[in-house]
């Protein structure tokens, strides 16, 4: 069991030491990602999908990236067609898949769908044109500054969740995390505002990278980049706990 979610269930989560913690069991849980080849196809869609929708030949664009040609025209659908692409990479590598891609499946789901959420005007029925227009409009450096933000907080949120949620029936009684089932509900809270902090620094790194890589120096970003750029993410993390710690 990692050593966060040992020190969850014995005990609680001061708030001057959970950020920390949950920053650095995070920073663990991406250092594995790397190597899932599911968990970069779900960060790579996220760069490219709003790009193949900004583009003048959209349909081109978004098959050129595994989705179906013909342009969205709803958020379900849309998120459809990202489930469907990641998912072709887990049945590709069957006996390579972790638990971690499923994870980052989900995550950017939840990311993806969040973002186009936050885009679209206050309608009842959002239109196609409404939809699509969401869609592109996360291409941005930063757009994808929050879009970044909010898959890695997710991500590791799941990832903490993965395990704590197997220990419930050690995290609530008297002098336990809840004293009750009810007060679960707070602890979830605690532990999504801790990683929406912790992954609150990818936001300047995340926009300042798309900035250069794709709108300075024009590249296509391919999944040996988003590779890189998790990699890259992971050392940012690295270097702002030991800020925190007072380490350098």
């Amino acid at each position: 069991m990692p050593e966060i979610i040992r020190y969850i269930v014995d005990g609680g989560i001061p708030t001057e030491a959970v950020a920390d913690q949950i920053t650095e069991f995070g920073r663990e849980a991406l250092k594995f990602a790397l190597k899932d080849d599911v968990f970069i196809e779900a960060l790579w869609l996220l760069i490219r999908l709003p790009q193949a929708a900004a583009a003048k030949d959209s349909p081109k664009s978004l098959g050129e990236i595994g989705i179906d040609g013909a342009t969205p025209s709803s958020v379900s659908e849309i998120l459809f067609q990202y489930d469907n692409a990641v998912e072709r990479v887990q049945r590709r590598i069957h006996q390579g898949n972790t638990d971690l891609g499923e994870i980052a499946r989900r995550a950017g789901l939840s990311a993806l769908a969040e973002g186009m959420q936050s885009n679209l005007p206050s309608l009842w029925s959002p239109s196609a044109n409404d939809v699509r227009a969401s869609l592109a409009g996360l291409k941005g450096t930063h757009k994808f500054a929050a879009l970044a933000q909010t898959f890695y907080a997710n991500f590791v949120e799941r990832v903490i969740h993965y395990y704590v949620d197997r220990n419930l029936h050690n995290m609530v009684g008297p002098g336990r995390i809840a004293h009750s089932v009810h007060d679960l509900e707070s602890f979830d809270s605690a532990v999504r505002r801790h990683c929406n902090e912790a992954a609150l620094i990818m936001r300047t790194f995340a926009r300042d990278w798309l900035g250069k890589n794709h709108y300075r120096d024009g590249r296509a970003i391919s999944r040996v980049d988003a590779r890189a750029f998790s990699s890259h993410a992971v050392e940012k993390i690295t270097t702002e706990l030991a800020l925190r710690r007072g380490k350098t």
